[in-house]
Order: C-alpha cells, then sequence, then structure tokens
C-alpha cells in the first residue's frame, strides 16, 4: 500500500525528535567533558525532544485511558527531573543533619529553597505563558469549563494543607504522611474518569492510526524513551547551568531556587506550551496543575521521607524563618492562581499580572520584602473572591459552582 506524503513527513519528524535526544545520551554515558554552555545546549536539545515525545504519545493514549490519567501521568513523567534534584537534595540534607542541636542547616535550607522556587515558578511563569500564548492566537479568554476536574479542586486542597507548612515552621511528619496520601486520592480520582476521543493532527494522528497493538507499543516506548532522556539530561543540564552561574558571579540561593528549577520544570512548561501552540491550552493548563497538584503533595512529602532516611530516623523537615516566609509565599501564589482560575476562565489580564507579579518578586529576594509579597498575592486573592463570591464553590467542583449559581438566580 503507498504511503501518503503526510505519512513519511510525520515519520521523519518523529524520527528526527528521536535522534535529537541522541547527544544527550551519548554525553551522559561516555562521561564526555566539555564546556558548561556546549553541556546544557547538548541536554537542553535533549529536555526539548522528550517534551515532544511526551506531548504526543500522551494525546495519543488518550485514546485508550481517560484524559484526567493521561495528563496526570504526562504530568508525573515530566516532573521526575524535578524529583530527582529534590531527591538529592534532600538525602545530602538528612546525611549533614545535626542530631544534637536539629535545627534547620544550609543543606536543609536548599530543599526547601528548590520547591518553593519549583512551585512559584510553573504557576507564575507557566500558566501564563499558556493562558498569555493562547490569547495571543485566539484573541479571546480561554475557556477551561469542564477542563479541570479533579485537578483544580485537589489543588485548592493541597494548598490549604501547605498553609499549616509556615504556621508550623517544619514540614510535620504526619503532614507529610497527609501529602502522599491525598496524592494517592488524586490518583485513584482520575482512574475513575471516562475516556475521551481528542481529534489528533500531525505525528499524534499518525501515530494514533496505527493499528491498537503497534500503536500501544509505539506509545510505552516513546514514553520510555523520552523519560529516559529527560532523566539523563536533567541532572547534568542543571549542573551546567549553575557552573555557568557561578562563573558569573551569581548567589547560590539564587541557583538553587531559580536557576536549578528553571532547568529541570523545562519538560513541563514546554509540553504546556506545544500543547497550547496546538490549540489545546486547556489540556496544557491542566498538565501544570496537575504537576503542582504532585509537588504541593507527594514531593514535599516524599522529601520528609528521604530526609528521615537519610537521618536514620523519623523527622520532620525543619525549617528556618527564611525557609517558612518561602512556603507562605508559595501559598500566596497558589491561592491567587485558584483565585484567578476558580470559574474555569483565564484572560489575558489575569495572565499578565500572574506574569509581572512573579518577575516583580524575583528582584527582591530578602525576608521581608517576601512576605509583603505573600500579603500582596493574599489581598489581591481576596479582593478576587470579595467582587465574586460565588467563585469559592468552584473550587471545591465545578457542577457544585454552577449549581449554588443556578439557586441562587432563582432565588434572585
Amino acid at each position: 500500500m503507498q504511503q501518503s506524503p503526510a505519512h513519511h513527513r510525520n515519520l521523519l519528524t518523529l524520527a528526527f525528535v528521536v535522534l535529537l535526544g541522541v547527544p544527550s545520551i551519548v554525553l551522559f554515558t561516555y562521561h564526555i567533558d566539555s564546556h558548561p554552555l556546549v553541556s546544557a545546549a547538548v541536554f537542553g536539545v535533549g529536555i526539548l525532544a522528550g517534551a515532544f515525545l511526551l506531548s504526543w504519545a500522551a494525546e495519543v493514549a488518550e485514546l485508550d485511558i481517560s484524559a484526567s490519567l493521561a495528563i496526570a501521568i504526562l504530568a508525573l513523567l515530566t516532573v521526575l527531573p524535578e524529583y530527582v534534584i529534590e531527591a538529592v537534595l534532600a538525602w545530602d540534607a538528612g546525611a549533614s543533619f545535626d542530631h544534637v542541636a536539629r535545627v534547620a542547616t544550609e543543606e536543609t535550607d536548599r530543599v526547601a529553597a528548590n520547591v518553593t522556587g519549583a512551585i512559584r515558578l510553573l504557576i507564575g511563569f507557566g500558566w501564563a505563558a499558556v493562558i498569555l500564548i493562547y490569547w495571543l492566537r485566539a484573541r479571546k479568554p480561554l475557556d477551561l469549563r469542564g477542563a479541570l476536574e479533579p485537578e483544580l479542586p485537589f489543588m485548592a486542597l493541597a494548598t490549604v494543607l501547605t498553609l499549616a507548612i509556615f504556621a508550623l515552621g517544619e514540614i510535620h511528619v504526619l503532614l507529610a504522611a497527609l501529602l502522599i496520601g491525598v496524592y494517592a486520592v488524586y490518583l485513584w480520582k482520575i482512574t475513575r474518569e471516562e475516556g475521551e476521543t481528542q481529534e489528533l493532527v500531525g505525528v499524534s494522528a499518525w501515530l494514533g492510526s496505527l493499528p491498537v497493538a503497534r500503536r500501544r507499543t509505539a506509545v510505552l516506548l516513546l514514553l520510555a524513551y523520552a523519560t529516559a532522556v529527560i532523566l539523563v539530561a536533567a541532572d547534568p543540564f542543571v549542573e551546567s547551568l549553575v557552573a555557568t552561574g557561578r562563573d558569573l558571579g551569581i548567589d547560590d540561593f539564587v541557583l538553587i531556587q531559580w536557576i536549578a528549577p528553571l532547568a529541570s520544570e523545562t519538560p513541563e512548561v514546554l509540553v504546556a506550551v506545544l500543547f497550547s501552540l496546538r490549540s489545546r491550552p486547556a489540556v496544557g493548563l491542566a498538565i501544570l496543575i496537575s504537576s503542582e497538584v504532585s509537588k504541593l503533595t507527594l514531593l514535599i512529602g516524599s522529601m520528609v521521607v528521604i530526609f528521615s532516611i537519610s537521618a536514620g530516623e523519623v523527622l520532620s523537615f525543619p525549617l528556618n524563618l527564611r525557609q517558612a516566609d518561602e512556603f507562605l509565599l508559595t501559598t500566596a501564589v497558589a491561592v491567587f492562581g485558584l483565585a484567578l482560575l476558580a470559574r474555569r476562565r483565564a484572560d489575558w489580564k489575569g495572565g499578565a499580572v500572574l506574569l509581572a507579579l512573579f518577575i516583580a518578586h524575583l528582584f527582591f529576594p530578602g525576608r521581608e520584602p517576601r512576605f509583603w509579597f505573600a500579603i500582596a498575592y493574599f489581598a489581591l486573592a481576596g479582593l478576587i473572591l470579595a467582587l465574586d463570591w460565588r467563585r469559592l464553590p468552584y473550587l471545591v467542583n465545578e457542577n457544585w459552582g454552577e449549581a449554588w449559581e443556578r439557586v441562587r438566580n432563582a432565588q434572585g
């Protein structure tokens, strides 16, 4: 049977992107030394290739499993670099823990700085990027109705729980267990969602047209290969960026909180942007929010587990005052983001404010300015909810919000 030109074009595109990941594997496997900028470029291209492959595989996977489960799996795969980095930092913190003083150390500060930076980066930059890119393409607000269940309600629950971290001044071991439990419930919830068929285009359409057995095999192979490339490239990419940053005289705190997460979060943001560019921005945003759920629950909880294992005893994760404030600011950013998206709509103004506040707070790394930024985020979220308090039921469940609206309209 003669193949169409589109078939050959899609096959060549897929093969080209697969090959883009090979240099990362070669450089990593053979421990080839190169200038940090060269290494960053090679491993960065590998991460980019992995992001494309993951996005194609996830789209095709929706033919066989629910969209929510596909999104959650994709979010978990793209967040693996961050988990690897956080695990290394948490292990080092546990190994250096002072069992006599039992207080936060420089190593524990790095763990907290990395996770709070990663969470704020995804909201302040990632969410804003998806919203603004869609507006620039479509010139209309992003309609998210029916697209963020159960991601948004679980993120709201996780955000409330993480507020306790600031109040306690530590990540208590029981809170860590609760957060991990919330993520387990989230996974159970999304496995019960109904499957749905999406219109596929380009490489995804070609993969989706394969016979069922070949299609599923191709999806699994792509997921495995892309995940391997990202895992291989993530840590060297971060090391290369950190080395470059140190050569330029950038502060270690900034490197840990922003440069490392910028590298490790690249796969997630790229995948979300790719979906937005392919006119599926709701999927892109859902991936980022699912990733946030993972970070606010499983990542924070697991870093306490790894810290305890490395330290040789069951411990709560200690925080100093600065890191406790970082968690407060992170919670405030999440609350503001939730308030913006509660009604499952997002326009360019909300995206612009998210991005502007994120960029602005980068220039004020001190503890006191961060505290006031947290107050500003909380105040803006409070203002949004005060002007439209009917958003609150939507955070629990979109159907509840709509039902509440109907009741209020009938009474009015």
